[in-house]
């Protein structure tokens, strides 16, 4: 999966690049049951971002990310978007 950096932090205020400490990767295969994670650390300046998980079942599974920044704080969730895996 791929995505690009935020440039505002939830509140409107300006977050530069170099303020982000890490992603949280939420998926599963129901979009109400984002029950599996993956962190995606040493994000601090880069604006492209790519993830790959590995081992994905066969069937439709639905992602989300989430920034944390330097002081631990965390944004809210991107929308949910799906990718359908097949054998």
């Amino acid at each position: 999966m791929s995505w690009r950096a935020p440039v505002t932090r939830v509140n409107g205020d300006t977050l530069s690049g170099q303020d982000l400490a890490s992603y949280e990767i939420r998926y599963g295969t129901s979009a109400e049951n984002l029950n599996r994670s993956a962190i995606f650390d040493g994000a601090a300046g880069l604006i492209d971002m790519s993830y790959t998980i590995e081992n994905l079942s066969a069937g439709t599974w639905y992602f989300t990310v989430q920034a944390r920044d330097d002081n631990g704080l965390l944004s809210s969730p991107s929308a949910v978007v799906s990718k359908t895996i097949s054998v």
